[in-house]
């Protein structure tokens, strides 16, 4: 079946579909705002001035795929760029250049390099690829093994029936919340702010961060540049 080629003329990524332009013949059609997962194409979302092929369906077009893509906006290139060079210090590798990175960022890529790779070389709270927060038995070890460098003696152990934990050096009760498995960091929240206040009492450079449904172990000024170019907190 003959496919025909289209120009990306609106986007409305709340509702998940794109508006394209054919190159010949008239009106707007509807598409996915993905497209078609091609072999080692990237996940990205149609943006604006993008070029595609497809198969028209009545007034939707199907099996969507790239003929060219719009270029990010240069002055997220820029940020992007300014982001890499200002991780350098931190020892933090990421190897993407900021065109590939901008791209991710702008068109909401359904992969993230950079907090891919962030979130590999940083210390995480969870371990979903051990088990779910509330199955791990080793979490609070992993906890007071991290804490060791900064809170020497530093321990936490479960009260028996309350959602409490006792956490020393003062052995300082602190209450969490209920379980709630699809957002176990809330559960936890209440802990993690202890333990920083611990750390911020014995002048350690690190912080617990919140970061989507987990928590990072890094220090503040790293966490503050993360936020602000969007790695961490909200897309």
């Amino acid at each position: 079946m003959a496919r025909d080629t289209f120009t990306v003329e609106d986007v409305n990524p709340k509702h998940g579909f794109a508006r394209l332009r054919p190159d010949s013949g008239e009106g707007l059609f509807n598409a996915p705002l993905y497209p078609e997962p091609e072999s080692g194409a990237p996940p990205f979302q149609l943006r604006k001035g993008d070029r595609v092929t497809g198969l028209r369906r009545g007034q939707a077009v199907a099996d969507v795929a790239w003929v060219s893509r719009a270029e990010p906006p240069y002055e997220l290139v820029e940020r992007m760029g300014e982001l890499l060079a200002k991780l350098e210090p931190w020892e933090l590798k990421v190897p993407a250049t900021a065109m590939e990175l901008a791209e991710h960022h702008w068109r909401d890529s359904r992969e993230d390099p950079l907090r891919q790779e962030l979130l590999s070389q940083l210390p995480t709270f969870f371990d979903f690829e051990l088990s779910h927060p509330f199955k791990d038995g080793a979490l609070l070890e992993r906890l007071e093994a991290a804490m060791q460098p900064y809170l020497p003696g530093f321990a936490v152990k479960p009260l028996q029936g309350r959602n409490a934990f006792v956490v020393d050096p003062g052995a300082v009760e602190v209450e969490v919340g209920e379980g709630d498995w699809d957002a176990p960091a809330k559960t936890f929240a209440p802990l993690l702010l202890r333990v920083n206040a611990q750390l911020e009492a014995a002048g350690a450079p690190v912080r617990w961060v919140p970061a989507e449904n987990d928590w990072l172990l890094l220090p503040p000024g790293l966490a503050e540049l993360l936020v602000l170019h969007g790695v961490l907190g909200p897309r």
